[in-house]
């Protein structure tokens, strides 16, 4: 069972998977990609632990 976690507030979002849940990870990425959200920096990982910055501007 995957599990990607998504904190998301109005214009910042982090998203965080374990690393086996790269391709779900990947997937939640790009959904939000396609949602209007932008990527801030890379990929972080720690402890097994994927982690993913994205920001919205919103008016």
């Amino acid at each position: 069972m995957s599990t990607v976690k998504i904190n998301k507030k109005e214009t910042y979002c982090i998203v965080s998977a374990f690393a086996d849940d790269i391709t779900d990870f990947t997937d939640t990425i790009q959904s939000l990609l396609n949602d209007g959200w932008y990527v801030m920096g890379g990929v972080s990982a720690a402890n097994s632990m994927l982690y993913q910055t994205l920001t919205k501007n919103e008016k």
